[in-house]
């Protein structure tokens, strides 16, 4: 009887070995479904991307690379979903819809809507500075250390990663116009203006400010609606503006920084701290490659321009200094304005010429950071 017994109890301990390693191997493949379940979340997580303009250009070609190397130095964990020429977001609405979550990333325009982001124009006055790398660079350190304008956005739930700029102002003249040169140049001329303060500054010139859109240029230069324009390199190009225009001044007026590449606030605070390093370290990269693109879209613009009969012209240093003396007071104009807000202006203002004129020194010293490589 005891072989018997021994046999049955035998049965039993197998038995219940086999059920522990059937429990043990259940619990490890529901830990490993949980883990790569959770894996797969982690990694599936797409940010939409509300662009204003179409896929193409300086801007266009900057974000998407922007958007590749988020995808590469995530590992897959997050992708971003391009939505094009504002099917997503108009861009008066960008800012606030990318707050609610609308979308997670994209264009915000301060230049849409200068009185709910005011200090955000601090780099938009005429002359303001003569550069689109000392532009992006200095809007950059002020968004990363200047909390006023930190702020400003916080409202609206959304941070900026990186800044957009427009490209340095220019001055064309339609075929018969001489070139404008110095502000007495544009004495009773019919000037298509950007918006902005540039309306008050033609008419300081004795100019006629004329309102039309990049769109309506080339028919108003051709019927001598208007005689000259305000340009950006790459809108000789992209309109045709070639065609009607003759003389083209480089008078580096300033651009448009009022607006960049922003994160929904929430989707941000959510990102781990090792992705937020990714997005930071790919975001001030792209501040660069941007930069270099437009410098370099403008080599090759002017290039082509001088090939269908335009003639550029390079300002002189005395020149230039007849620019900056009469756009001095909408400097000033601006500060008063922000001023009458309760902002503070004066600071904002001190501290945007301060970071210019380090980046203008540097370039000026090194070259732009790209040269030596």
């Amino acid at each position: 009887m005891a072989p018997k017994r021994f046999t049955h109890q035998k049965g039993r301990v197998t038995m219940k070995k086999t059920s522990m390693g059937l429990t043990l191997i259940y619990a490890l493949g529901v830990f490993c479904l949980s883990l790569f379940g959770f894996a797969d979340a982690t990694q599936a997580k797409t940010f939409r991307y509300a662009a204003h303009g179409s896929p193409k250009g300086v801007r266009a070609d900057a974000v998407k690379w922007w958007a590749k190397e988020i995808e590469k130095q995530t590992r897959g964990k997050i992708k971003i979903k391009f939505f094009w020429s504002g099917s997503l977001l108009k861009p008066g609405d960008a800012m606030e819809g990318i707050g609610r979550g609308t979308a997670n990333v994209g264009g915000g325009w301060g230049i849409y809507h200068p009185a709910k982001t005011p200090l955000w124009t601090v780099a938009d006055p005429p002359f303001s500075h003569s550069d689109p790398y000392v532009g992006l660079k200095t809007m950059q350190e002020m968004y990363k250390t200047y909390e006023p304008m930190q702020d400003e956005l916080t409202k609206y739930n959304v941070k900026l990663l990186a800044p957009f700029a427009s490209g340095m102002t220019q001055l064309g003249t339609g075929k018969g116009v001489n070139p404008i040169l110095t502000p007495k140049d544009a004495n009773g001329l019919k000037v298509r203006f950007a918006g902005g303060q540039w309306a008050k500054f033609w008419q300081s010139c004795q100019a006629v400010p004329v309102k039309l859109t990049q769109g309506e240029v080339y028919e108003g230069l051709m019927r001598g609606t208007v005689d000259a324009t305000q340009s950006y390199f790459f809108i000789l190009e992209a309109y045709k503006h070639w065609d009607v225009i003759k003389n083209y001044s480089v008078v580096n007026a300033g651009e448009l920084c009022s607006y960049g590449l922003i994160i929904n606030l929430d989707d941000w605070k959510e990102l781990s701290p090792e992705l937020q390093k990714i997005f930071t370290k790919v975001s001030d990269e792209f501040v660069l490659k941007y930069a270099k693109g437009l410098i370099d879209n403008r080599k090759r613009i002017r290039k082509l321009g001088r090939e269908k009969g335009m003639v550029f012209h390079d300002l002189t240093k005395e020149q230039m200094a007849k620019w900056q003396e009469k756009a001095a007071p909408l400097m000033a104009k601006w500060v008063e304005f922000m001023k009458e807000k309760g902002l503070p202006g004066a600071e904002t203002q001190a501290m945007f010429i301060k970071l210019r004129d380090k980046y203008a020194a540097e370039i000026a010293e090194k070259g732009y950071p790209w040269d030596s490589k």
